[in-house]
């Protein structure tokens, strides 16, 4: 979840899970009035708070009334837990950096001291809130709930950066696995605020990436506007509903044997990457905190600004991480391929946009953290012309934010220099990305041209974004 708890610090934090939107209820009432996200902005936000002050935060309000406060990150002590963020026994302690009672800190270190590894046996679906013991699932939850490995103190015989760096990458695993604790847990109490705004973010990447790699096929949305499709509820909440299709990602032969079968066949089996990437984009920022301050005008105008730029940085990262040079979709076609397979000719501005856009990651070899951090700091791109002031002044404000969590975590990652220098390569991928959104639109523009048998009025989102 967002993480501006801010002032006074709460730990006994309830989270209620919903089915609408991201499945996720918030308990707002650790936060400050100033920076709870309104419930009348815009249907489409996950953010309800349970509490009756969020009846004070009106849509449009003035950044004086709605006061960001983004250097407001520490936590107070002063307040003793109520219960273990892994179990929910009762406990007064704080262990490895989260509410904990003595039993699950002692598991949790038993197990990485020991390296055990539990599996549960029922998918991850139990419930050891209610008592069911599995060890499997107590793991798990103690990973996600932001237990911190390297506070454990370690015999001289283990080797403790060693575990750590494992707990990092099976944290990232589970999450992007999108298990049932991620669900039943994300967002949670982490180790720190920033880190559990990062968490958030990648969960909120976990459900895109497993829409966009589904049978989720939006076309009935290519007819809305991009004002209504702001107002909607948000597609994330069906992450769950779609399974992986079995062939994909198909090979280059099986998708030139379904063209030679005709248009039919194609459209049948097919999915409109570009419009689908972009309503996901739109439903990522539908849910991020920043996006629910503002007025439904100033959503619509920030979306037309960074829409295709954040839809071409995630179809570059996912074939980043395929170790490919250009940009492949989920189904296995290289676009760049399809003109030849056509055979049309190929457009030059085509084949560098979707190879430049690739090996421009390649280059900063840029992580799962970074790339959704570089994403949010897009997002709130404050360089929009028909921003209303009090907008952007909000904007500018989350956009610091996201840009301070993205160079502290460099430098905690990498050491202070080292840190600060990956950042400045990775914010210099911010110029380089709006200028593939602008080529991204040529092409798209050219392909109209080609294609003037297309009706283009079943396209209206997709016409939105690009002009």
């Amino acid at each position: 979840m967002s993480a501006w708890y801010a002032h006074d610090y709460q730990p006994d934090l309830s989270f209620e899970y919903v089915d609408n939107h991201c499945d996720i209820k918030h308990d707002f009432s650790s936060y400050p009035l100033e920076c709870k996200p309104s419930s009348s902005i815009g249907r489409s936000s996950v953010f309800s708070s349970t509490t009756d002050d969020s009846s004070h935060v009106k849509s449009g309000r003035s950044t004086a009334e709605c006061d960001i406060k983004p250097d407001v990150i520490e936590i107070s002590t002063e307040k003793a837990p109520r219960e273990c963020v892994v179990c929910f026994q009762p406990t007064s302690c704080y262990h490895y950096d989260v509410p904990a009672c003595t039993g699950c800190k002692t598991f949790f270190r038993r197990c990485l001291v020991t390296n055990r590894e539990y599996k549960c046996q029922y998918g991850g679906h139990c419930d050891i809130t209610q008592g069911q013991d599995c060890k499997g699932c107590r793991f798990e939850r103690c990973i996600i709930s932001g237990m911190n490995a390297a506070a454990i103190q370690y015999p001289k015989t283990v080797d403790g950066k060693k575990i750590v760096e494992k707990v990092k990458v099976l944290k990232r695993k589970i999450i992007e696995d999108n298990k049932p604790v991620v669900s039943k847990m994300l967002p949670a109490f982490s180790q720190t605020k920033e880190r559990q705004e990062i968490d958030f973010l990648l969960y909120l990447e976990a459900k895109q990436r497993r829409l966009r790699e589904s049978t989720y096929n939006p076309q009935q949305l290519f007819r809305t506007s991009l004002r209504d499709l702001l107002q909607k509820s948000s597609e994330l909440s069906l992450a769950d509903k779609y399974e992986k299709p079995s062939e994909w990602p198909m090979n280059q032969q099986a998708i030139t044997e379904r063209i030679k079968k005709g248009k039919e066949e194609i459209k049948r089996s097919g999915k409109y990457f570009v419009g689908c990437d972009l309503i996901l984009t739109i439903e990522v920022a539908k849910i991020l905190p920043a996006f629910n301050f503002l007025t439904l005008d100033d959503q619509e105008a920030l979306m037309r600004h960074v829409v295709v730029v954040n839809m071409v940085l995630t179809q570059s990262f996912y074939s980043y991480l395929q170790h490919l040079d250009v940009i492949i979709y989920p189904n296995g076609v290289v676009p760049v391929k399809m003109d030849e397979i056509f055979g049309r000719v190929p457009m030059q501005v085509k084949i560098e946009t979707h190879t430049r856009s690739v090996q421009s990651l390649s280059r900063t070899s840029i992580t799962a953290e970074q790339f959704v951090l570089l994403k949010a700091i897009i997002y709130c791109h404050p360089a929009c012309d028909n921003l209303s002031s009090e907008g952007r002044e909000i904007i500018t404000k989350y956009h610091e934010r996201y840009s301070g969590i993205l160079l502290r975590h460099l430098q905690d990652e990498y050491g202070n220099q080292a840190g600060a220098s990956k950042y400045g390569s990775l914010i210099c991928l911010i110029e380089a990305y709006f200028h593939f959104a602008e080529k991204s639109k040529q092409i798209h523009l050219m392909h109209k041209i080609n294609r003037k048998c297309m009706n283009h009025s079943c396209m209206t989102l997709v016409e939105e974004c690009m002009q």
